[in-house]
C-alpha cells in the first residue's frame, strides 16, 4: 500500500481541464464497452454530501483504500486481463439507482436547473496493459422518483476505449465527439461526449489529468438537439466521476467535487 501511495504522489503533482500525461504507451486493442445494470457491491465511504464506491461488477477483484479530507477521493488496484468492464469505482453525488448513503439533497433537479452545475474529476493511474476510460456518468428520469434510470449520459476526459454505440456528430460541446446507443443490458439510451478522434487505442503505463466541466452545458445540448430522448423538465439524478475499468495490472487514484 505504501508503493501504491508514493506513486500517487508522483503522478498527481499538477492536473489541468482536459490535460493528460501519458508515457510509455504499448500498443493494445480498442474495446466495445457497455455500461449494465448495476448491483450494489464493494466498500464506500461517505464524504459530506458524496461519497466514494468501490462499484466491482460482477464481484470482480477490484481493491480500494479511501482518501482523508472533506472531498471524495479513492484508490482502486486490482489485475484483469482485457476485453471486458470489470467495474466502475467512483465518487458521486446523488442518487445511484435510489441509493445514496449520504443521503444528499442536491439531485433529483430538473435539466431547467443546472446551468451553473460545475464538477472537477482528477485522476491519475499507473500500472502495466491499462485499459478503459475517465468519465463522468450522469443518469436521469422523467420524473423525481430517485429509481432507475431512463437515459445515461457520459463526458469521456481519457481513454483507450469505445463508447456504446456509433459516432453521431463532430465538434459538439468542448469539441467533443459525441456517440449514441442503446445499452439494451440496462435498458436505456446513452449519449457519450468523447475527447474528438478518439476511441480505441494503446494501452497506458501512467496518465493523469482532469476534467473539468458545466454539466448543464451538455444537457442543455441534448435538450437542444435530442428533444425525443430527454427534455428540460427530465431531471438529473446523479454525478459520478470514475473509472470504467477494462483491463490492466495496477492502480488508479479518483477524486471529485460537485
Amino acid at each position: 500500500m505504501k508503493s501504491i501511495r508514493q506513486a500517487i504522489a508522483a503522478t498527481c503533482a499538477t492536473t489541468t481541464s482536459f490535460a493528460i500525461m501519458a508515457s510509455s504507451l504499448v500498443v493494445g486493442t480498442g474495446l466495445v464497452l457497455a455500461l449494465s445494470a448495476p448491483v450494489h457491491a464493494g466498500a464506500y465511504q461517505v464524504y459530506g454530501d458524496e461519497f466514494a464506491w468501490d462499484n466491482n461488477f460482477n464481484n470482480s477483484n477490484i481493491g480500494v483504500g479511501f482518501g482523508s479530507g472533506s472531498t471524495a477521493n479513492m484508490t482502486v488496484w486490482y489485475d484483469f486481463g482485457t476485453g471486458a468492464l470489470y467495474g466502475y469505482p467512483a465518487c458521486i453525488r446523488g442518487w445511484h439507482y435510489g441509493w445514496n448513503p449520504a443521503n444528499d439533497n442536491k439531485y433529483p433537479s430538473p435539466i431547467y436547473d443546472q446551468e451553473t452545475d460545475n464538477a472537477t474529476d482528477s485522476f491519475s493511474s499507473g500500472g502495466t496493459n491499462m485499459y478503459g476510460d475517465f468519465t463522468y456518468d450522469c443518469f436521469l428520469r422523467s420524473d423525481n422518483q430517485k429509481s432507475t434510470p431512463e437515459l445515461e449520459l457520459m463526458i469521456w476526459g481519457y481513454n483507450n476505449s469505445y463508447p456504446i454505440g456509433t459516432k453521431v456528430r463532430s465538434n459538439t460541446v468542448n469539441g467533443q465527439d459525441l456517440w449514441m446507443g442503446y445499452n439494451s443490458s440496462a435498458g436505456y439510451e446513452t449519449f457519450s461526449f468523447v475527447p474528438a478522434g478518439t476511441g480505441g487505442g494503446a494501452a497506458w503505463t501512467s496518465v493523469s489529468g482532469s476534467i473539468n466541466v458545466n454539466i448543464g452545458s451538455y444537457l442543455i445540448y441534448l435538450c437542444n438537439n435530442y428533444s425525443s430522448y430527454v427534455n428540460y423538465d427530465w431531471n438529473l439524478d446523479v454525478v459520478e466521476g470514475g473509472l470504467e475499468v477494462t483491463g490492466g495490472d495496477g492502480w488508479d487514484w479518483l477524486e471529485m467535487s460537485n
